[in-house]
Formats: C-alpha cells, sequence, structure tokens
C-alpha cells in the first residue's frame, strides 16, 4: 500500500478537500461564535448538498463532508450569503485562529479572547508577507480562564495574564508579556520570524515547535527583536470540564466531533442566543438551563462530563477518508468502555499515520495499514509500533485480554 497523502494544508471553503465520500469544506467561524440563525442554515446546507455530516475540528473549525462536485459553487453562494466566506484562498488559509469560547461569561477569565482574536484574524490577512506561511501553521488566544487551550494546536500563543498578554511559542516554556494593544502585532512579529528562518533551511520547518527544536526558541525570539521571560507552565483544560449544566452555559460533547444536521438543527433550537464552538469535540450554550440536558442527551449528545467516550479520540476512517484502510470509530466506541473511568484521553484510532484527529501522544494508539491495525504504546500514530499487523478483531481482543496496560 502506498503511503497515506499529506497535503500539508487543512481544507477550507475557498479551498475544499477530496475524501473519500466527497468534497470536505471547512469553515472558520471567527472565535467559535455562531448565531443560531446561521447554525440553522449550515445545517440546511450540509442536508442539501453533502451528505449532513460535519465534524468539528481541533481548532473548532466546522467541517462540511460529501459536498458534490457540482454543487460546490451553489454551496459557496449560500455561504458568502451567510458571512462565511473569506475574500480569497490566500486570505482563508492563514485565518487559522483558535479563542477561548466563555471569555465574555467567564469570571475568571483574565481578557476579551474574542475581541483579541477578531483583531488577530483581520491583521493576519491584511499582512501579504504572511500569506506564506505554512497551512497548518495557527495562533491561539487563551482568556486565562478556567477553559485554557494549552491543548490545542497552535504555533503561536496568546494567553491573557494578570497584567496583560503572555505571547509565547509552540515547544518552548517562555513568553513575551505586553499589554492588550501590542499582542497582535508581537504575534505577527514572531509569525515573521519563523518565516524568515525557514527560508534559510533545507528542507524548512513546516510547524513551529520544529523549527524551536532545529534552532532553539532564542534565535526565533531575536529575529522578531524581542528578549522572553520565563512563565509558570499552564494547565489545559479539555471538554469534560465544558460538559454538563453551569451557570454560564449547558455543554455538550461530539462522539469523536461528529454531529449530523438534525443534531445541529436541534442545538439552534435549544439555543439561547448562540453557539460556541470549541477545539474540545463540545459545543456550549450559553445561558441554556439545566433541563435541556435530557433532550440533548436524547439526540445523541455527551451530556456527563465522565462519559468515556471522551477519553478516545478516533479520525472519519475508512470509507470516509481515502487514506484510511480500516474503519475507526465503532472500534474505538466499543473499546472506550474498557476504561470507563479515564481521566483524560488514553486512547487514539487513527485510520493512517496521519494524526489527523490527534497529533498528542496516548497511552495506546491503534493505526491502520494495509487493512490491519499496528500497535504504538505511549506516543504518537508516526512512532515506531510495538506490534503490527492486527486485523480490528484482534486488536480489541488483546486489549481486551489485559496483556498490554492500558
Amino acid at each position: 500500500m502506498n503511503a497515506p497523502l499529506v497535503r500539508g494544508w487543512c481544507p477550507g471553503a475557498r479551498r475544499p478537500m477530496r475524501s473519500g465520500d466527497g468534497l470536505i469544506l471547512r469553515l472558520r467561524v471567527t472565535g467559535g461564535r455562531l448565531a443560531s440563525e446561521t447554525a440553522r442554515a449550515i445545517a440546511d446546507v450540509a442536508s442539501r448538498y453533502g451528505n449532513g455530516e460535519l465534524d468539528l475540528g481541533r481548532r473548532g473549525g466546522l467541517q462540511l463532508r460529501g459536498i458534490r462536485d457540482s454543487d460546490f459553487a451553489a454551496v459557496e453562494t449560500e455561504l458568502a450569503a451567510l458571512g462565511l466566506l473569506d475574500e480569497d484562498v490566500g486570505a482563508e488559509a492563514v485565518r487559522n485562529v483558535a479563542a477561548s469560547p466563555l471569555s465574555d461569561l467567564d469570571e475568571t477569565a483574565e481578557g476579551d479572547a474574542f475581541a483579541l482574536a477578531k483583531e488577530l484574524e483581520a491583521a493576519i490577512v491584511a499582512d501579504n508577507f504572511l500569506r506564506a506561511l505554512p497551512g497548518k501553521f495557527g495562533f491561539s488566544v487563551d482568556d486565562g480562564g478556567r477553559f485554557g487551550l494549552t491543548e490545542v494546536p497552535a504555533d503561536v500563543r496568546l494567553r491573557f495574564v494578570r497584567d496583560g498578554v503572555a505571547v509565547s511559542l509552540d515547544g518552548d516554556g517562555r513568553a513575551i508579556r505586553v499589554q492588550p494593544e501590542e499582542a497582535v502585532a508581537v504575534a505577527l512579529r514572531l509569525a515573521g520570524a519563523f518565516l524568515d528562518l525557514v527560508s534559510r533551511i533545507d528542507p524548512p520547518p513546516r510547524r513551529m515547535a520544529a523549527l524551536v527544536a532545529q534552532t532553539g526558541a532564542e534565535a526565533i525570539f531575536a529575529a522578531a527583536g524581542l528578549v522572553p521571560e520565563s512563565l509558570a507552565p499552564v494547565r489545559g483544560s479539555g471538554s469534560a470540564q465544558m460538559i454538563g449544566a453551569f451557570s454560564t452555559h449547558v455543554g455538550v460533547g461530539l462522539t469523536f466531533g461528529r454531529l449530523i444536521a438534525d443534531q445541529l438543527l436541534i442545538l439552534a433550537d435549544i439555543a439561547s442566543s448562540d453557539l460556541r464552538l470549541t477545539p474540545f469535540r463540545a459545543v456550549l450554550l450559553p445561558g441554556v438551563p439545566a433541563d435541556a440536558l435530557p433532550r440533548l442527551a436524547e439526540a445523541g449528545f455527551v451530556t456527563r462530563p465522565s462519559d468515556p467516550l471522551l477519553a478516545v479520540t478516533a479520525c472519519p476512517g475508512a470509507p470516509a477518508c481515502g487514506s484510511a484502510s480500516v474503519e475507526t470509530r465503532e472500534l474505538a466506541r466499543r473499546l472506550a468502555m474498557l476504561k470507563p473511568h479515564a481521566q483524560g484521553t488514553w486512547l487514539h484510532v487513527s485510520g493512517c499515520e496521519k494524526s489527523c484527529a490527534s497529533s498528542a501522544p496516548h497511552a495506546v494508539t491503534l493505526v491502520g495499514r494495509d487493512g490491519g491495525l499496528d500497535l504504538v504504546l505511549d506516543g504518537r500514530p508516526t512512532d515506531p509500533a510495538r506490534l503490527t499487523g492486527f486485523s480490528p478483531e484482534a486488536a480489541e481482543a488483546l486489549l481486551r485480554s489485559g496483556m498490554i496496560e492500558i
């Protein structure tokens, strides 16, 4: 079998990506805030032009799946009418900014992540030099509150702190501490320094952490004319801390990040104002009371933070993804029950070695290859396998047997 095709970029609405079930269009929703009426319109588009399936990505982007080639132009027209289409492909490609979802409602937040993310997006798009950033290069804006973004993929991180904003690099524990009005300019200087440095390296690193590992963070900060300071490490939150009923919101999890158009309609109907898409496979409904949870559970959403499905990840797998050679999600659903009280993600089932659903190391990773599964322990899909060539049934039996400590 040939190696899976690694394109090095993410799909958009302007530039879709072909998969096993048709075209994938990813909507980049600023700050993850989606008005109820816009959510209804997206559900309608997904049903009429696609297969009615949507995925919530690791940066909070909402993907429409199964779009037919013949309908792509019509979809673009409708998305443009909804204000969800960027001016051009280049602007869309660089507008990769994840933000804390509840900075306007969370009393522990140190600042307004939505406003800063919106400003950052506009500045990135306006800077023609930054159009050269790799397709997966991204930014995060953390409000410093209870729902941290340290686990969200980002090359340049902005985090509100008590006396300003800390701007840091992925792969390094130091930061530049500035006032909020200076944060965007500093973030862009670091992104520009990345481009300057990788232009001198062959082959050029595609992500900030790889450049940090190769040149050291000092060289990147110096290229931006900045001197960093050490900051205390910050723990991430993850989806479990968002799910259930809270004074600020009701939160639901999406199993493997997937929802169907009818579920999106239910969320829009229940929402009191808007929906908050998160990078944690969760959707938050501000101002919604706890009595909405039974209806949401009946609709197939995860409503308990202790649900074992929150402790596993899986990509779409075969046949939805053309790179995958095995089915993934039903297997992951069965294996989730092996650790019903797991804290954090322990299992990742990947249809190939591309790590689309999760690039983090996990206690157990099953990787599809030539119709079988390889077993990686305490690693990523690209790491060496401990055992190879299992059928899905054999891999499940092995994990159930207790011979592999999970």
